[in-house]
């Protein structure tokens, strides 16, 4: 006994120290940690960016486009140099630049469909974020009630150690008067090694629970962690005073799920809208500027007045007749005037008129109409599973709190059964053994009371779930 006092002292000093050092968290800061590491979180995240990323370019679609090239080449033997616009065999170099607009005037409706599809995902990309973290948070309310359950289940091991330690002194006291007959402390020295176990499994239990609570907000397992325990934690609904419908009715409101189901019908309809307006003929404008540079490219800087002679025949007699012309003065065109002189311009309307497309718009438009019939057939399945889900988490609650109250009440029985059987022991009217086997059943019918709260608790907590109310754990 003396051996067992000591190995509980310095458990009791160890436990001290460890808890002095620990970092006490609250549920808030857990589901806030959680939501902030989680992967499925950042997941999520980035899909909403990519939907975001396409509503821009769908808005961006009403925009001219604007584009800018260049060229650069040799050409050899006969060919048309594009600054003269004649026919040459000489090698030569050139250079050309171009801007091009264009912009649709009329697609059949396509590109404010396109932008309100895009809209739409992204709708429905929030909510499948809001989703997520709804989940997460009802997942780290369950675990950080898992420890709660944890907690109180070592402190009452700890408590029925406290009384039989309690018994043990007293019947130390009946053996030392000789009411009792030594042989009965091995029953009570069974006991007390019963309850040192269970609580070290009760220990192992909350180091476990914690490590899970650890995992599922991604701390390092080594993190010296603890939770913030509440006076009491309360039950927000009463599983007995709604029913099936109203619980239902609000989880179809409340559910994120449900909403973004809703948003991916909207945009798969939008989706065979957008098929359909290829069926219709499309119209564009566009303009361009061109210019280009030749390495052969000249301009005339002047004019030289010379006298041309030309024999022709007057009266049988042949005579020379000088005739004045301008010659132009040619030189190499530089660089940059060549792009200046060479400029030219254009704008055009073009007019697309689908009549036979090997079956193409046909096939999207049969495509189009399938995406709707699945993402129908997925918020249909969706508004199921979540009618399946309310009924067993009201059926799930109203079985826990009559498990409860059936087990509580069980309890309170046993505890009056083992306090008479104190005083009963006190006086000598029961021996050990019987007063072992009673407390044995207190053990059991507490351990079976808190099992049943926790799991009401944590009923009640998936059915306001469900029914929208934030995830707490006290008023």
């Amino acid at each position: 006994m003396a051996k067992r006092y000591f190995l509980l002292l310095i458990i009791g000093v160890v436990s001290g120290m460890t808890i002095h050092a620990q970092e006490v968290w609250s549920l808030e800061k857990c589901i806030n940690t959680a939501l902030a590491n989680s992967l499925l979180v950042e997941r999520n995240q980035i899909s909403l960016k990519s939907a975001e990323i396409d509503l821009t370019q769908a808005r961006h679609s009403r925009y001219p486009s604007l584009s800018a090239g260049s060229n650069v080449g040799w050409n050899f033997g006969r060919t048309i140099d594009p600054t003269r616009n004649e026919f040459i065999t000489e090698t030569f170099f050139n250079n050309g630049f171009n801007i091009n607009s264009s912009v649709a005037l009329y697609n059949g409706g396509r590109i404010n469909k396109t932008i309100s599809q895009s809209l739409t995902n992204n709708k429905a990309a929030l909510w499948d974020l809001e989703q997520v973290k709804r989940d997460i948070a009802l997942n780290v309310a369950t675990l950080y009630l898992n420890i709660l359950f944890a907690k109180e289940n070592l402190a009452i091991a700890e408590n029925q150690l406290s009384l039989t330690n309690n018994q043990a002194d007293q019947l130390k006291k009946l053996i030392a008067v000789g009411n009792r007959p030594d042989n009965e402390m091995l029953d009570i020295d069974a006991q007390a090694a019963t309850n040192e176990q269970n609580i070290v499994e009760a220990r192992n239990s909350l180091s476990i629970n914690i490590l899970n609570l650890k995992q599922l907000i991604r701390l390092d397992p080594g993190y010296n962690l603890d939770i913030v325990s509440p006076d009491q934690v309360t039950v927000d609904t009463d599983p007995d005073m709604v029913t099936f419908d109203e619980v239902y009715e609000k989880a179809l409101g409340s559910q994120a799920s449900v909403t973004a189901g809703e948003f991916r019908l909207k945009s798969a309809e939008i989706g065979e809208k957008i098929a359909k307006s290829d069926m219709y003929p499309s119209i564009g404008a566009g303009g361009s500027i061109r210019s280009n540079y030749s390495n052969k490219g000249f301009q005339v800087t002047g004019y030289n007045q010379q006298i041309f002679e030309q024999k022709v025949i007057i009266n049988n007699q042949e005579v020379t007749v000088g005739f004045p012309q301008e010659v132009p003065i040619i030189e190499k065109s530089p660089y940059f005037s060549q792009f200046g002189d060479n400029l030219s311009y254009a704008v055009g309307l073009s007019l697309n008129m689908p009549i036979y497309s090997n079956y193409s718009i046909r096939a999207g438009i049969q495509r189009a109409k399938l995406n709707r019939e699945l993402a129908s057939n997925n918020l249909t399945q969706i508004r199921e599973n979540l009618k399946i889900t309310v009924g067993q988490a009201l059926f799930d609650a109203r079985a826990a709190k009559s498990r409860y109250q059936a087990t509580e009440k069980s309890r309170l029985a046993q505890l009056r059964l083992y306090e008479n059987a104190i005083k009963r022991f006190e006086i000598g009217a029961v021996n050990s053994f019987e007063l072992t086997r009673i407390k044995t059943q207190l053990e059991t019918s507490e351990l079976n009371s808190l099992v049943a709260r926790y799991n009401y608790l944590f009923r009640s907590k998936v059915l306001d779930f469900y029914l929208g109310k934030p995830i707490r754990l006290s008023n």
